[in-house]
């Protein structure tokens, strides 16, 4: 457990009702005597209802929690602000309240599926995650540019650069054309993304790194990979699910390990996309909120885009899927078609370490065990509330095969129209209403 002795700083941590936002506060609250501020406006639980992504284990609301939380640890350093960050003002009006150290933002639209399912659900991604950033660092620009401002980023930032070494800072680089040779000086790597989702976050990322220079600020980019797990310290005891954060195993807000060990409670086959072989940054819940408050002492230089790759391992989902049989050999393994596009590049890809995430890597097999030991025994404490018809994918990354599935569904409903007029003995119409 990371623990902190220095003086009591204030942190708002931004998407303090998400799933990594609020293990992020209990954490910090409890192992520190910082003053910590969740900031959500709870959209996140609308969104959920739009897409019927029930929880494992309903949660209650950030104000009952925060209460359990007093309740269990008698500490009274964490709270809670319902604010928009679509508005400006209210952004600014939230720091100029708390004056905080650090910020983290942590409140985004988290899934690649739910921007792909159309294009209102795109603009929400867009709007959300880039259009609430850009509010952030204004105001921060303008109230006070010694705050500490870390950007949850995402590793899928390359999922579609085919690169065999991914650095943490800028680079020169060489390319050919037309048989002469050219360079880029002190640029990031190439990136391309594979859907909307990850597309607004290298908006993001290339927006810490212009207000960073632009302005002075002090901006860290964490390269976030795919997170597993339920529980941290703080809340991993039965009589402390009052303080349990929001786990989806559906398939458009949960992350694969989860959704799978998920699978496995329940018997249910896993359900790997394509030939699994694309792969995926992982790293625990636990070492997250751990590194996370490395990174909020960590000393940031004003004008200086900080970049960290946050991960502890790399593995293709069919080995994820193969750590599913080595707990359980009588599981299913099943492969589906991929409704994603998610590219198979030639080459194979080092990720760039940064010395703030080289303890839990270098605890990496013996954390991934443990973890996944927590993660069962949670999983199968509730998998009673495991409804596996939301497990299967159900959004199409082709617009070709979207249009498709709703001809068909409307080819479906008109026989089924017609099928009840005949049985009813009267023919309903099946024309279609323009």
């Amino acid at each position: 457990m990371i623990t902190n002795d220095s003086k009591q700083d204030t942190i708002l941590i931004l998407g303090g009702d998400g799933y990594l936002g609020w293990s992020l506060g209990l954490a910090f609250a409890h192992r520190t005597d910082d003053n910590i501020v969740l900031v959500d406006n709870l959209i996140k639980r609308k969104w959920e209802k739009e897409v019927d992504a029930k929880l494992l284990l309903p949660i209650k609301k950030p104000k009952t929690r925060i209460a359990e939380y007093k309740r269990i640890y008698g500490k009274d350093n964490l709270s809670f602000e319902k604010v928009e960050l679509l508005e400006q003002e209210d952004v600014a009006k939230v720091i100029r309240k708390y004056r905080p150290t650090v910020i983290i933002n942590a409140a985004q639209q988290p899934s690649a599926p739910f921007s792909m399912m159309s294009p209102k659900h795109t603009a929400i991604t867009f709007s959300n995650n880039i259009l609430g950033h850009l509010n952030v660092l204004w105001s921060i620009a303008q109230i006070d540019k010694s705050i500490s401002y870390i950007k949850l980023g995402t590793a899928g930032c390359y999922m579609d650069t085919d690169t065999d070494f991914v650095p943490l800072g800028k680079k020169n680089f060489t390319f050919t054309h037309q048989g002469k040779q050219h360079n880029i000086l002190n640029s990031f790597i190439p990136m391309q993304a594979t859907d909307f989702y990850h597309q607004s976050k290298i908006s993001d990322f290339l927006i810490d790194d212009l207000c960073a220079s632009l302005w002075g600020l002090k901006v860290m980019t964490v390269q976030q990979s795919t997170v597993f797990g339920a529980t941290i310290e703080e809340n991993q005891a039965p009589e402390h699910a009052g303080l349990s954060a929001r786990f989806n195993y559906d398939a458009v807000f949960s992350t694969v390990l989860n959704r799978f060990v998920c699978q496995l409670a329940i018997g249910h086959p896993i359900t790997v996309y394509g030939d699994g072989k694309q792969k995926t940054g992982l790293i625990s819940l636990s070492d997250t909120v751990d590194n996370f408050m490395r990174f909020a002492k960590t000393d940031i230089k004003p004008g200086k885009h900080m970049v960290v790759h946050n991960y502890t391992m790399r593995l293709s989902i069919d080995e994820i899927a193969q750590k599913m049989v080595e707990i359980d050999p009588k599981i299913k393994v099943d492969y589906i078609r991929n409704p994603r596009n998610e590219g198979s590049g030639k080459l194979q890809k080092k990720v760039q370490v940064h010395k703030l995430v080289k303890e839990p890597m270098a605890k990496k097999d013996e954390n991934l065990k443990k973890e996944l030991s927590n993660l069962l025994t949670f999983t199968k404490r509730y998998k009673d509330n495991i409804d596996p018809s939301i497990i299967m994918p159900k959004v199409e990354w082709s617009v070709e095969q979207k249009l498709n599935e709703a001809k068909e569904a409307q080819s479906l409903s008109t026989y089924r129209t017609y099928l009840k007029g005949k049985l009813t003995g009267r023919l309903i119409s099946t024309t279609p209403k323009s």
